[in-house]
C-alpha cells in the first residue's frame, strides 16, 4: 500500500483520495517477530535483548534449547536472584546487557533489504 496506495472515500468531504499506508510499529509476542521482522527465534542466540550474550544450554536427553540468566533483568537484590534450586543451581550475579543506543540500532538495521509487498511462493511443480 505504500508504493501504489489505495483509493479511499472520505465521508466528511464526500471525495475519494489515494491513501498510502505503512506498518510503523507493532506490539506482539516473540513468535510473531519471525514474519514481521525476519528474526530467527530458534537456536542458541534467540533472545532479542541479549543477542550474542544469550545464555543457552542444550538439554542432555533431548533436542531442546533452554535459556538461562534471565533473573539478571530483575532489579538489584531481588529475592529470585538468590534462588538456586528453582533455576539452574546457580545464583544470578550478572548484570543485564547494556541497551543499544540509536546509532548502534541503526548500524544493525541499515543494510536490511526492505520488501513491502508479498513475495510469490515458488511452485513445486516441475515440467517433464
Amino acid at each position: 500500500m505504500w508504493d501504489q496506495g489505495v483509493e479511499v472515500f472520505d465521508g466528511f468531504t464526500n471525495e475519494t483520495f489515494k491513501m498510502h499506508d505503512m506498518l510503523f510499529c507493532t506490539i506482539n509476542d516473540f513468535p510473531a517477530y519471525v514474519p514481521y521482522h525476519g528474526i530467527m527465534l530458534t537456536g542458541h542466540k534467540a533472545c532479542l535483548i541479549c543477542e550474542e550474550d544469550t545464555a543457552s544450554q542444550q538439554l542432555k536427553h533431548g533436542s531442546k534449547t533452554i535459556y538461562l540468566q534471565h533473573q539478571r533483568f530483575l532489579r538489584g537484590h531481588h529475592p529470585y536472584q538468590r534462588l538456586k534450586k528453582a533455576f539452574n543451581g546457580h545464583q544470578e550475579t550478572d548484570n543485564p546487557p547494556t541497551p543499544l543506543i540509536g546509532v548502534e540500532v541503526y548500524e544493525k538495521v541499515n543494510n536490511i533489504d526492505h520488501t513491502f509487498n508479498k513475495s510469490k511462493k515458488k511452485s513445486n511443480v516441475t515440467n517433464i
